[in-house]
This record gives structure tokens, C-alpha cells and sequence, in this order.
């Protein structure tokens, strides 16, 4: 993730990265409830999140994409290994 410099807050990273093409890189930090919180609602709006998911199942991998249905951006894309 982005690292804090000066007084750039949380949301000003987060138009840099998508103004690059870059995902949003979600961080783990925090209480269970605040990391499900950040992990299911828009960062800029504050809606909840749609996914959708597709799985390759010849690469051992699922593809997730969360969507802001209010403000229409992508919040991210990740990529997780299947075991």
C-alpha cells in the first residue's frame, strides 16, 4: 500500500491510484469489524460493495470485483490461488 506522506489522507491515495490504473490496495489493520467494514463499502461514497466472482479452475484461481453501485467505480480487483 501507498505510504502516508504528509497530510494526505486515505482517500487522496486512493484517487492517485485510480487516476494510474492501480487497484486499491486494502490493508488488514484494525478490528475485525473495521476490516470488514473497509473491505464491504465504497471508500469514497460509503455504499456497499457488489462482487462478482469467476473462477479458473485449469489455474487454480478465482478472480474477485467489487463495484460501486452508487458512485459506478471499481473499489478493486484481487486475485486469489485456489488450494
Amino acid at each position: 500500500m501507498a505510504e502516508l506522506k504528509g497530510n494526505r489522507d486515505e482517500n487522496e491515495i486512493l484517487d492517485e491510484a485510480l487516476d494510474a490504473g492501480a487497484d486499491y490496495s486494502f490493508d488488514l489493520v484494525g478490528t475485525a469489524e473495521e476490516v470488514v467494514e473497509r473491505y464491504c463499502h465504497c471508500h469514497l461514497c460509503g455504499s456497499n460493495l457488489h462482487f462478482t466472482y469467476s473462477t479458473d479452475f485449469a489455474k487454480n484461481l478465482s478472480h474477485e470485483t467489487a463495484r460501486c453501485p452508487e458512485c459506478g467505480i471499481r473499489a478493486r480487483q484481487l486475485t486469489h490461488k485456489l488450494q
